[in-house]
C-alpha cells in the first residue's frame, strides 16, 4: 500500500493557503474606505490603521522614497501601531527590487533588532518575514563574497590601525568564509610579509577558527603547520592542547612544527606532558567521542563543518556532515595520535580502527560498501591482520558499536580464512556471535562472512547460524506493525489507523500475545503498545521485548493519553528505543508521530526493501547450506521458515529444492499442496512439483494415505483447469504410483 504524505506537509500547505487568503482579504479591506466601514467577516483580520493620527499623516506626507527612508518609516509606523500604513510602505520597499549591496546596507544600518521586528510582527506577515529574510540573505552573501574578503584581508596590511580594526570587524561577519580566506592567505608564499597580521586576525575568531586551523596543522606543509600551530597557541584551550601533543612529543616531527607545538603547549598548559600522559589523555577523550559521551557543536539541522586541507591546490575546504560523523572523525584523529605516541597500545589502535570504520560507513551510507582504493578507510582496514579485525569485531560487540562491527564482519569475510570459525572452540567465534546480534545489518554481514569462509566441517554455533538464517528468510519484506491494548475496541481502532498509513497490522490484547506475535515475524517495523498494558508491571513487557535479540531493537511507541504522559515519558526514558505516542483518532497525526519516532531511532529502523533483500540472501545461503558436507547443518531446524519462503512467489522456486533435501513428511506435504494450488504462478507450482520429485527419489513418498487420496481428488477435479496445471497434478500422482510399485517390488 502506498504511504500517504506526511501529516506536517499537509498541515503546512493548509496553513500557507489560509495565511495567503487572509492576507489578501485584509489588504483589500485596508485599501477600500467604503469596505472599511463595513464589518469584516469573522475569519478576516483587518490590519490596524492610524490614518487619522497627525503624526502618521505627517510621516506619510513626507513621501519617503529611498530604501533607508522607507524602512525607517516602516519602523516608526510599527511603533505607532499603524500596521496598515506600514504594510503599504513595506510593499513599496519590496517592489524596488534592491540588489544585494542595497539590502546589505539596510542590514548594516538598522541591525538585527529591526529585522526581528519585521519577522515577528503578526499583522505584517508574510511580507515582513519575507523582506527580513531577503535582507539577511543578501548581507550574508555580501559578507562571504570572495572579492570583498580579499579586499578586507588586503586592508589588514594598512599602517593605519583604524583601517585594520575596521577590516577585522567586517571580516568577522563572514564567519567560516573569512576564516577560510585568511588561512588560504596564510598559505600563500607571496603574502609571507603579512603573516603576523593574518595570525592576529585568525586568533580573533577564537574557538570558531580551531577546527580549520587543526586541519592545516595536520595536513599542511611543515612551514604552514607551524604557522597554524602558532595561531592555535594564541587561542589556547584544552581542546587545542590535545591536538598538539603528538607533534610536540614525536621525535620524527619537523623541527619547526615540534618547536611551535611545544611553545603552544607551554602557553596553554604551563608544561609539556610525558608521552604516556599524552597517550592516555588522547585515548580517553577519543573514547568519549566514539561512545557518544562527547559531541561536537552542530547547527539546527544536526550538521557540523568538516574541514580538510587540500595540499594539491593548496587550499582549505569544508563540507557539512552529521554531528555524529564529525565526532567519529575527531575520535579517529585522537586515537591515531595516541597510537603514534604509544605504538604498543593495541586498545588505542582498535579504537582508531573502529572510529575510522564507523565514520567511513556513515559517509557512504550504512548499507553501502566502503569505497576501495589507495588512501581510503577500506585500504587501512583491509590491510590489518585477520586477528586484529576479529578483535575489533569482538570489542565492537562488547561496546555496542554495531556499525563498526558490521564493517569488521564484512572485511573478515573478504580477507579471513575458515579457521576463524574454530579459533575460540568450544565457544562460538566472533562471527557466529555477530550472527546472533539484534542489529539485522550486522547479523546479515556476519552471515555473509561465514558463507564466504565456506566451512568444510562443523563449527561451534552452527545451529545459531541456521536460526539467524531462518529468521531472516521468513521475512516477506512488507511493512508490518503490532498494536497492543488490553481493550479490544481501542486496539482495533489503533490497527485501523495503522492500516490507513500503510501497515499490515497484528493486534494483541495481552502481554503474552504481544510478545508472541513480535517474536513470530521479522517484518515488524514498529509496535504501538498502550500505556495501560505496559505500565501495570512497571515496564516488564517492554523489558521482555528488549531481552530477546529478535525484538530488542524493535522501535516501540508507548501510546498514552494526556493524563498518562508524564508516567509514559519516564517509562520511555528507562527502556531503550521507546518513545511516547500521544493517543489520536487521526491517521495523519499518527503517521507524523511514528515517522518522527523512526527518524529518531535511525539505524534501528530497517525499511521493507532492505528486509526483502535480506530474506532473498538468507534463502540463497540456505541453498548453500543444503549442499554442505553431511553433518555441517541440520536444515530441518529451519523447516518452518523454508515453508514460509516456499509460498512466496519470488522465493519459492529457490526454497523448493532446499525443502526437497529435508526428507520430512511435512516438507513433502507443503510441496504437494503448493503444486496443487491453482491460484499460484505456474512456474512456482512446477518448481514445487520438481522438488517433490527430488524428495521422493531420495526418501520415498512420505505422504499419508489420506493425503494421497486427497491428491487423487484434486486431479479428478482439475478438468476445468489448463493443460499445464493438469500435467503438474498428474506428475505428482505418477511419482506416487511409481514409487509404490518400486516399494512393492523391493
Amino acid at each position: 500500500m502506498k504511504r500517504r504524505p506526511p501529516f506536517f506537509r499537509r498541515c503546512a500547505a493548509a496553513v500557507c493557503f489560509t495565511a495567503l487568503s487572509v492576507g489578501v482579504a485584509s489588504r483589500a479591506a485596508a485599501q477600500d474606505d467604503a469596505a472599511a466601514a463595513t464589518p469584516a467577516p469573522a475569519d478576516v483580520r483587518v490590519k490596524p490603521s492610524r490614518a487619522n493620527d497627525p503624526v502618521v499623516r505627517a510621516l506619510l506626507e513626507s513621501k519617503p522614497s529611498t530604501p533607508s527612508q522607507l524602512l525607517q518609516a516602516v519602523d516608526t509606523l510599527l511603533e505607532l501601531g499603524a500596521i496598515a500604513e506600514a504594510d503599504e510602505l513595506l510593499k513599496q520597499l519590496a517592489g524596488q527590487q534592491l540588489d544585494d549591496e542595497a539590502l546589505a546596507s539596510l542590514a548594516q544600518q538598522f541591525g538585527s533588532s529591526m529585522l526581528l521586528k519585521l519577522t515577528l510582527a503578526p499583522d505584517l506577515q508574510p511580507a515582513g518575514k519575507q523582506f527580513a529574510d531577503a535582507v539577511r540573505a543578501a548581507a550574508d552573501r555580501l559578507a562571504r563574497d570572495p572579492q570583498r574578503l580579499a579586499d578586507l584581508i588586503e586592508q589588514l596590511k594598512s599602517p593605519e590601525s583604524a583601517i585594520r580594526r575596521g577590516a577585522m570587524v567586517r571580516l568577522r561577519s563572514g564567519r567560516d568564509a573569512s576564516i577560510q580566506a585568511l588561512i588560504n592567505a596564510l598559505a600563500d608564499a607571496q603574502q609571507a610579509d603579512s603573516r603576523p597580521a593574518l595570525r592576529i586576525a585568525l586568533a580573533a575568531f577564537g574557538s570558531d577558527a580551531v577546527q580549520p586551523l587543526l586541519a592545516v596543522a595536520r595536513s599542511g606543509s611543515p612551514e604552514l603547520q607551524a604557522e597554524a600551530i602558532a595561531v592555535l597557541g594564541r587561542i589556547g584551550s584544552s581542546q587545542v592542547a590535545l591536538h598538539l601533543l603528538t607533534p610536540a612529543l614525536l621525535k620524527q616531527s619537523e623541527a619547526a612544527v615540534r618547536d611551535a607545538a611545544r611553545s603552544a603547549l607551554k602557553a596553554t598548559l604551563g608544561r609539556i606532558p610525558s608521552p604516556h600522559e599524552a597517550s592516555t589523555a588522547l585515548e580517553r577523550v577519543a573514547r568519549s567521542y566514539y561512545d557518544g559521551r562527547r559531541t561536537v557543536e552542530a547547527d539546527l539541522e544536526g550538521k557540523a563543518h568538516a574541514w580538510r586541507w587540500d595540499p594539491q591546490k593548496p587550499e582549505l575546504a569544508s563540507e557539512h556532515v552529521s554531528a555524529r560523523a564529525a565526532a567519529l572523525a575527531l575520535a579517529a584523529e585522537l586515537a591515531a595520535d595516541a597510537t603514534e605516541l604509544a605504538p604498543q597500545g593495541t586498545a588505542a589502535q582498535r579504537l582508531y580502527l573502529g572510529a575510522l570504520a564507523e565514520a567511513a560507513a556513515l559517509a557512504v551510507g550504512i548499507d553501502a560498501p566502503l569505497p576501495e582504493g589507495a588512501g581510503t578507510a577500506h585500504a587501512v582496514l583491509a590491510g590489518q591482520d585477520a586477528d586484529v579485525l576479529e578483535r575489533l569485531l569482538i570489542e565492537s560487540l562488547e561496546t555496542d558499536h554495531p556499525i563498526a562491527a558490521t564493517v569488521a564482519a564484512r572485511l573478515l569475510g573478504q580477507t579471513g580464512q575458515e579457521e576463524l570459525l574454530y579459533g575460540r572452540s568450544p565457544q562460538p567465534s566472533a562471527l557466529v556471535q555477530a550472527a546472533r546480534h539484534p542489529d539485522r545489518r550486522l547479523r546479515t554481514a556476519a552471515l555473509d562472512a561465514i558463507f564466504r569462509l565456506n566451512p568444510s566441517k562443523p563449527y561451534p554455533g552452527s545451529s545459531f547460524v541456521l536460526d539467524a538464517l531462518g529468521y531472516l528468510a521468513s521475512g516477506g519484506g512488507v511493512p508490518r506493525a503490532l498494536a497492543a491494548d488490553a481493550r479490544p475496541l481501542e486496539v482495533q481502532a489503533a490497527a485501523g489507523l495503522l492500516a490507513t498509513i500503510g501497515y499490515e497490522t497484528e493486534v494483541a490484547t495481552t502481554d503474552r500475545q504481544a510478545l508472541s506475535a513480535a517474536l513470530a515475524s521479522p517484518d515488524y517495523e514498529l509496535a504501538l503498545i498502550d500505556f495501560s498494558l505496559a505500565s501495570p508491571t512497571s515496564g516488564q513487557l517492554l523489558e521482555q521485548f528488549r531481552r530477546d535479540n529478535r525484538t530488542s531493537r524493535l522501535p516501540i511507541g508507548i501510546v498514552a493519553s494526556s493524563e498518562d504522559l508524564d508516567r509514559a515519558e519516564r517509562l520511555a526514558r528507562r527502556i531503550p528505543l521507546t518513545a511516547v505516542i500521544i493517543r489520536t483518532e487521526h491517521a495523519d497525526a499518527l503517521q507524523y508521530q511514528t515517522e518522527l519516532m523512526l527518524q529518531r531511532f535511525g539505524r534501528a529502523f530497517v525499511p521493507a526493501e532492505l528486509r526483502r533483500r535480506q530474506a532473498e540472501r538468507a534463502v540463497a545461503w540456505l541453498a548453500e547450506a543444503s549442499k554442505a558436507p553431511p553433518g555441517l547443518y541440520n536444515l530441518r531446524r529451519v523447516e518452518p521458515a523454508l515453508i514460509t519462503s516456499l509460498w512466496d512467489p519470488e522465493l519459492g522456486s529457490e526454497a523448493a529444492p532446499i525443502l526437497a533435501r529435508l526428507g520430512t513428511p511435512s516438507s513433502q506435504r507443503e510441496l504437494v499442496d503448493l503444486a496443487s494450488f491453482a491460484s499460484q504462478p505456474l512456474e512456482l507450482r512446477q518448481a514445487a512439483a520438481q522438488g517433490f520429485a527430488a524428495s521422493v527419489a531420495d526418501f520415498g513418498a512420505l505422504l499419508t494415505t489420506a493425503e494421497i487420496d486427497k491428491q487423487y481428488d484434486r486431479y479428478n477435479q482439475s478438468k476445468s483447469q489448463d493443460k499445464e496445471s493438469q500435467q503438474v497434478l498428474a506428475s505428482i500422482l505418477d511419482l506416487i504410483e511409481a514409487r509404490a510399485v518400486a516399494d512393492l517390488a523391493d
